[in-house]
């Protein structure tokens, strides 16, 4: 079955762009900054909540974004901001403000040094 998007391919783009925006702004609402969340102890709870109503949010409008387009390229656009947003948060929750390690959430370093 073939489905037929409602919008012409400038219209396409457009509506894919603001729709990333869109998921932006989600983001930028339901977290602090990255300087933040860098700066605050790894796997916060609080930042983890905050991240998780984001994903869900911003995969909610997009859906219903996409649906009611019915084009692909607005999932598309949309769907690489959210996944962007959503590694970027889990890596800057995940990051020890001491070391700068990634920490992992059983609370020991994920990364590996050499031994001399």
């Amino acid at each position: 079955m073939e489905i037929k998007s409602i919008l012409k391919p400038e219209g396409s783009i457009v509506a894919g762009i603001a729709t990333g925006i869109l998921v932006y702004s989600i983001y930028d609402r339901a977290l602090p900054d990255a300087a933040t969340m860098h700066a605050t102890d790894a796997n916060d709870i609080n930042i983890e909540a905050g991240r998780k109503k984001a994903t869900l949010s911003a995969a909610g409008v997009l859906s219903a974004i996409t649906l009611l387009t019915r084009d692909v390229n607005v999932f598309v656009l949309g769907g690489v901001v959210l996944f962007a947003l959503d590694f970027h948060a889990r890596h800057a929750n995940a990051s020890n403000p001491q070391t700068g390690l990634l920490v992992s959430d059983k609370g020991y370093n994920t990364q590996l040094r050499a031994v001399s």
